[in-house]
C-alpha cells in the first residue's frame, strides 16, 4: 500500500535533522579545482586540471539533532517503538532531514591562450534530499483520534501541510568559465544541464484532518478542503540489484531534462582583503519519464482513525480500510503527464585577510599578481546559505588557513548552524608534483560519540594539476 509505506518512511527519517551542503572547507580554496563549482568565479593559480574519474569530489554529509539517535538504540528495556512514540512529541513541523552526495565523473580544465579566462567541464552525480517532518501526520498515524494518554481527542485540526519532502538523484553536465577582468576583479559563471534519473516529491500540500463526533456521538474524521500530490519517476521497478543500471540508463536518456546556471565572483578590496560570493543552481528539471502523479482533492467524512497499536499486524488493513473510505468520497486521481522538481538555490559570501611573509620571496606589493601570492596564513568568515521547501537553512563559519610547506595546506573550521554551536572541521591539501589529494572532515568532536554526534561529513578528491 502507498501511503502506508510513504508514512513508514517519512516516520523513518524524520529521526534525522541535518544541516547539508556547506562546503566551508572547499569554498575559496583555489589550490583545489572543485573549489569553481562552488564559486565559478573564483581564481586559479594553475594552467589545467584533470580530475581522477570516480576519485575526486566526493562529499557525503550525514548526521542528527536532539539526540534521537541515540534514544532509539539506548540500553533500556523500553522496545524501539516505546521510544520512538516519546520522541515524536519532542519534534517540530520545522524538523528535516537534509542529505546530500556529491561525485566527480570527471572535471577537466584549462586556461586559454589570452591569461585571462579559464575554461572548466566536466559531469558530476548528485543525490539531494529533503524530508520534513510531518508531525501531526505522525501523530494521526500513532495515536488514531487519542492522544497520548489513549483519550478520544476531539476537535483537533491536523495540518496536511506537514507532509513536505523532496528527492532526486540526478547527473550534472556543466560547461563554466572564470574571467580575470583586472588586477582586483574576476568574475565567472556556469551552465548546467541536469539529466534526472529518479524523483519522488509532495509539496505545498493543504488542508486539514478534523477529530470530532458525529450526529450519533460516534468519532468521526473530516477531510476539510484537502489538496495532496505524490509526484514521481523512475521508479517503477526499482530494486537494490538494479538501482545503478537503472540510474545509469536515466540519466544518459535525458528524458529528464533541466538547465541551470551559477554565477560568482573574487574581488580585492586590498592586495590582502579579499570579498567572494556566489549563487548556485538556479534551474529546474522537468520529468518526464516514467512519471506519475497522484492527486487529491475536496472534502470527506469517514469513520474514527483508532489505530492504538501501529506495530500490530493489521495496521495495514486498518490504513486500507481508512483509504477505500477516502477514496468512495475523493477519488485519487492517477496522473502521467510532465511535472517540475525546482532546484534548490545556494548562496555563499566570504570575507578573508592574508598575512605572513610570502613564502615565494616575492617582495612585490602591488595587485599585479594577486593569483600568484602565497601567504603563509589566511583568516576569514564564510556565510552560507540554501533555500529549501518551507524556509531557508543559514550557516556560519569562521576559517583559518595555513600553508604548512611549499606542497601542504591545511584549513580549521568553526560552523555554526541551528543545530550546533561546535562543529570543528579539517582539511587538509598537498600537491606532489602534478598530483593533488584533499580530503577534509567536519564535526570532529562528534567522532568519539557517534551516537550522540549532530553531524559529520566527509570530503575528498584527487585531480592532476599542472602549474
Amino acid at each position: 500500500m502507498r501511503v502506508v509505506v510513504l508514512l513508514f518512511l517519512l516516520i523513518i527519517c524524520y529521526c534525522l535533522s541535518i544541516k547539508a551542503q556547506n562546503k566551508q572547507f572547499l569554498y575559496g580554496f583555489q589550490e583545489i579545482p572543485q573549489s569553481l563549482l562552488e564559486n565559478p568565479g573564483g581564481e586559479v593559480n594553475f594552467t589545467k586540471h584533470i580530475s581522477i574519474p570516480f576519485l575526486s569530489g566526493i562529499y557525503i554529509d550525514a548526521g542528527t539533532n536532539n539526540n534521537l539517535i541515540s534514544n532509539l538504540f539506548s540500553n533500556d528495556r523500553d522496545d524501539i517503538g516505546d521510544k520512538y512514540e516519546r520522541i515524536i512529541h519532542q519534534l517540530s513541523a520545522k524538523d528535516f532531514i537534509s542529505v546530500n552526495e556529491q561525485l566527480d565523473i570527471i572535471n577537466i580544465g584549462y586556461k586559454l591562450k589570452n591569461g585571462k579566462d579559464y575554461i572548466n567541464f566536466g559531469l558530476y552525480q548528485e543525490l539531494d534530499l529533503i524530508v520534513y517532518h510531518p508531525k501531526d501526520i505522525a501523530i494521526l498515524y500513532y495515536q488514531g483520534n487519542n492522544d497520548a494518554n489513549g483519550n478520544l481527542d476531539l476537535n483537533r485540526r491536523y495540518q496536511i501541510s506537514d507532509i513536505n519532502y523532496k528527492s532526486d538523484v540526478i547527473g550534472v553536465f556543466h560547461v563554466g568559465i572564470s574571467r580575470r577582468l583586472n588586477r582586483k576583479l574576476t568574475i565567472g559563471a556556469r551552465a548546467k544541464v541536469y539529466s534526472g534519473a529518479f524523483n519522488v516529491q509532495s509539496l505545498k500540500n493543504k488542508g486539514t484532518i478534523l477529530t470530532r463526533q458525529d450526529l450519533n456521538n460516534n468519532p468521526q474524521a473530516v477531510l476539510d478542503n484537502v489538496y495532496a500530490t505524490i509526484s514521481r519517476s523512475g521508479l517503477t521497478g526499482i530494486s537494490k540489484e538494479n538501482f545503478v543500471g537503472t540510474a545509469i540508463k536515466n540519466t544518459l536518456s535525458f528524458k529528464n531534462f533541466g538547465l541551470g546556471f551559477d554565477i560568482g565572483f573574487t574581488y580585492h578590496i586590498k592586495e590582502n582583503i579579499t570579498l567572494s560570493g556566489s549563487v548556485l543552481d538556479i534551474g529546474f528539471i522537468n520529468y518526464a519519464k516514467d512519471v506519475t502523479t497522484y492527486k487529491i482533492k475536496g472534502n470527506a467524512e469517514i469513520s474514527s482513525i483508532d489505530l492504538l497499536d501501529p506495530l500490530t499486524d493489521n495496521t495495514q488493513e486498518d490504513w486500507q480500510d481508512v483509504l477505500v473510505e477516502v477514496n468512495s468520497q475523493i477519488p485519487i486521481d492517477t496522473l502521467h503527464s510532465s511535472y517540475l522538481s525546482f532546484k534548490s538555490p545556494k548562496v555563499y559570501t566570504s570575507f578573508f585577510y592574508k598575512f605572513g611573509r610570502d613564502y615565494g620571496n616575492n617582495k612585490c606589493t602591488t595587485t599585479a599578481n594577486l593569483n600568484h601570492r602565497k601567504y603563509l596564513n589566511e583568516i576569514g568568515v564564510q556565510l552560507h546559505s540554501i533555500f529549501r521547501p518551507i524556509r531557508p537553512q543559514f550557516s556560519g563559519s569562521l576559517f583559518y588557513t595555513r600553508r604548512l610547506s611549499n606542497f601542504l595546506k591545511g584549513k580549521v573550521t568553526y560552523t555554526i548552524n541551528p543545530y550546533s554551536f561546535y562543529n570543528i572541521g579539517l582539511g587538509l591539501s598537498t600537491q606532489l608534483g602534478k598530483f593533488n589529494f584533499y580530503v577534509a572532515a567536519d564535526n570532529l568532536l562528534g567522532v568519539a560519540d557517534i551516537y550522540n554526534s549532530k553531524k559529520l561529513s566527509v570530503s575528498l578528491g584527487m585531480n592532476l594539476i599542472f602549474k
